[in-house]
């Protein structure tokens, strides 16, 4: 975050949903089986981070959300009347950097380790339940537990903190713009291209033999190297 960035807490409280505003500039879209999946944990447990917000620059007795409109929108659908809230007092220039990054810095999940969570919440719930909670697909869970059938030493070598450290070779997360339509084109192609072998990282493989096979056309068939 901008080290110029000024803000001060003033502290968590609960706030009336009806004086709870969106900020104008909130960017933040969450896909609705996402959206559904925060519904169902809201529901389910009455369980959810704070909304960050701060006093409303124009209107008393109001405050603008800065981190937490999905959330405010679904415990209003829940017949909720208030929320949880911490209030910070920022200035126009600094909520608007607020609003900028608080959706967007999060830390990587180590795939290995994600795995290991994944397999042992199946042990206590149901694939169904657990997928209509969690964020990841269904092919991305069954991916993840797939990851579960390496051998046992290279588990162990994945999860070795000092080679995970000196290696630094953790996946990367990429993320593109594309139209609908696009998506539809790009999804089918990434799976005829992963050759079809379930499990592990069959999608990112299919987007990695598409870029080869791209690669090795613009290189006059020139095989290039892993």
């Amino acid at each position: 975050m901008d080290a110029t960035m000024t803000s001060k807490s003033l502290g968590a409280c609960k706030v009336p949903l009806d004086r709870l505003r969106p900020h104008p500039l909130n960017a933040n879209v969450v896909p609705e089986d996402l959206r559904a999946k925060l519904r169902a944990h809201i529901s389910s447990n009455g369980r959810y981070p704070f909304i960050v917000v701060r006093p409303h620059p124009d209107e008393p007795d109001c405050y603008q959300i800065l981190d937490g409109h999905h959330r405010v929108e679904i415990l209003r659908e829940l017949g909720h009347a208030e929320a949880r809230c911490d209030v910070w007092s920022v200035d126009d220039h600094d909520a608007k950097l607020l609003l900028a990054t608080l959706n967007r810095l999060q830390g990587q999940d180590v795939p290995i380790r994600r795995a290991q969570l994944i397999h042992e919440l199946l042990g206590e719930t149901s694939f169904v339940d657990l997928a209509g909670l969690l964020p990841e697909t269904d092919a991305q869970l069954e991916e993840l537990e797939s990851l579960l059938q390496f051998p046992a030493e290279e588990i162990a070598a994945l999860l070795d903190e000092e080679a995970l450290e000196a290696d630094k070779v953790l996946p990367r997360a990429m993320t593109f713009v594309v139209s609908p339509d696009q998506e539809i084109h790009i999804e089918q192609a990434i799976e005829l291209a992963s050759d079809g072998t379930p499990g592990r990282d069959r999608r990112s493989r299919g987007l990695a033999n598409l870029a080869r096979h791209f690669l090795e056309g613009r290189n006059d068939g020139e095989i290039l190297e892993e």
